[in-house]
């Protein structure tokens, strides 16, 4: 269990933040109208980020009333109406967008009139926090392959899970998968959560895939900020994906890297979510490599995926996000080195090592839920089957 959740909570009693997960600052109210921010808490000065996630009871209709189209995804808010235990979207058609002076837009929805009882919740996205993956994980611990352990403790005393799939005392090379790095980006944890199913299936799939390899998965690297609602990208001084450095900051990134070096890692992939409402936001994609071998291994582990991929969400073109265009250059990286190029240098021997882009809401068409997430995980073993096989 977690230490406990130290709640961020504005003053108004309609959008409570005293959960796990929640983040929300009440800029102003006018009656049934409130204009509201994400909490921008411990990020570098001047940055910014997307993430928010409220409970309500209120007995009246009110308006939440955001200033930037970013601060909801492309299917407006979602919504969990059974206190977090499973989401949806409200829906595009939900949101009113309403132009600002020249070039600003205020971006509403309705919060309708919760019944007496009840736990409504809204948020940017689905989150996933330890009370989902221990709903996950009930299903499967008394799996005999299966063993649950720590990776470390989180500066704020939270235990930070390791998952190993192939314990059985016979030593194979590891499949590691990594989320996370980023606390906000939970949709990267569905797709995770449906990797694992997948892994511990009966079927062809789960059975080839334990044959060979032994599966580790870090699920939380940044546990303190999943658990607390913060943004996580873009932390003051860096956040966790530009921490694995000579001397990292934070507990997690220094466990996981003297894991890597006792590890004979066949295949890396560190899952996260993009931006919102950019050219590279509504799409799957791999984030490219500077090292032309791994770019190699890339290039092949996208054309498995291509020709394999069976659930809804498919790759944009190729794949690839290729390093040097778009967002994808070495000025991304001034802060420090992310998970994937520090993956890449440290496991020579890898076949495949990428960081993969969920969108949050929409994969060109494709509404992106927790289903659908979980369809693209299986998808993603599947591919990792068919390219270590070849």
């Amino acid at each position: 269990m977690s230490a406990p959740h130290h709640p961020h909570a504005p003053s108004d009693p309609d959008f409570r933040t005293d959960h796990p997960g929640a983040n929300l600052v009440v800029e102003k109210r006018e009656g049934a109208m409130a204009w509201l921010s994400p909490d921008f808490r411990h990020l570098q000065e001047g940055c910014k980020w997307f993430y928010w996630n409220f409970r309500t009871t209120n007995r009246e209709p009110l308006r939440a009333i955001f200033s930037h189209q970013n601060y909801l995804a492309t299917h407006g808010p979602a919504v969990s109406y059974d206190g977090g235990a499973s989401w949806r979207w409200l829906g595009s058609d939900a949101t009113t967008r309403q132009p600002i002076g020249e070039h600003g837009v205020e971006v509403s929805f309705e919060i309708a009139p919760v019944p007496p009882g009840a736990d409504v919740r809204y948020a940017f996205c689905p989150p996933y926090l330890e009370a989902d993956f221990d709903r996950w994980l009930s299903r499967h611990r008394n799996h005999p392959l299966l063993s649950i352990t720590q990776l470390c403790r989180s500066r704020n005393g939270r235990p930070v899970e390791l998952l190993r799939i192939g314990t059985d005392a016979v030593e194979r090379p590891v499949i590691w998968l990594m989320a996370r790095t980023h606390a906000c980006e939970a949709m990267a944890s569905y797709a995770l959560e449906g990797l694992l199913e997948a892994a511990l299936g009966d079927d062809r799939l789960g059975q080839q895939l334990r044959e060979r390899w032994e599966i580790v998965a870090t699920p939380f690297m940044d546990k303190d900020g999943v658990e607390e609602g913060d943004q996580g990208k873009l932390r003051h001084p860096h956040d966790h994906n530009r921490d694995f450095n000579a001397q990292p900051l934070y507990p997690e990134v220094a466990a996981a890297m003297r894991l890597g070096a006792q590890s004979n890692i066949a295949a890396f992939l560190d899952l996260h979510c993009p931006m919102v409402h950019g050219p590279w936001d509504q799409r799957l994609y791999l984030v490219g490599s500077p090292l032309p071998i791994v770019a190699a291994g890339q290039d092949a582990f996208m054309e498995a995926f291509v020709q394999i991929r069976q659930g809804p969400i498919h790759a944009h073109g190729e794949g690839v996000l290729p390093f040097g265009q778009a967002w994808n250059t070495n000025t991304n990286f001034h802060a420090g080195r992310c998970a994937a190029i520090w993956a890449g240098e440290a496991f020579p021997g890898a076949r495949i090592v990428a960081s993969f882009e969920v969108p949050y809401a929409n994969a060109e068409g494709t509404e992106v839920t927790a289903a659908t997430a979980r369809q693209l995980g299986r998808d993603l073993a599947a591919a990792l089957l068919a390219h270590l096989n070849g």
